[in-house]
């Protein structure tokens, strides 16, 4: 349990030190690095459900509560992590003459990511915590992204 609180802990300080706004010529590097740092805040997320299944905290280890609590999260998560993967791919391929579209393919993507696991509540206070801290991350890429004139 100490280990899942920690990992709770490294979760949020991650999601608080990635926002940030765009004011500088970089912008469209800044961009991709904060759709892959909330990209891997949402893999932390994962690897997190599958840690408080292991440690009893969504209930008895194989009990059917339990399984379905974890499988809920895993699918929000995983479907959140599709639309990431697709922000991440378009971010990738921007370019400053690019940016105008660019901005709201990736923006449109990532509030699909947050919606996705912001409507998950299993009861859970631990996982809530994590999938907040996955949805700052995110929150904090649009913000970015929606900062970049262009």
């Amino acid at each position: 349990m100490r280990r899942v609180r920690q990992q709770l802990a490294l979760l949020v300080a991650i999601s608080f030190l990635t926002y940030g706004f765009a004011c500088s010529a970089s912008d469209v590097s800044k961009v991709k690095k904060k759709v892959a740092d909330a990209a891997a805040i949402l893999n932390t997320a994962a690897k997190s459900n599958r840690s408080l299944y292991q440690s009893g905290v969504y209930g008895a280890v194989g009990s059917g509560e339990a399984i379905q609590k974890r499988q809920k999260v895993a699918t929000a998560v995983h479907q959140a992590n599709e639309w990431l993967s697709m922000a991440v791919e378009r971010a990738a391929n921007l370019t400053a003459s690019d940016l105008p579209a660019g901005k709201a393919d990736i923006i449109a993507l990532l509030q699909k990511a947050v919606t996705e696991i912001s409507a998950l509540n299993i009861g859970n206070e631990n996982i809530r915590l994590v999938l907040q801290s996955a949805a700052a991350a995110i929150n904090a890429a649009i913000v970015l992204t929606q900062a970049i004139k262009g």
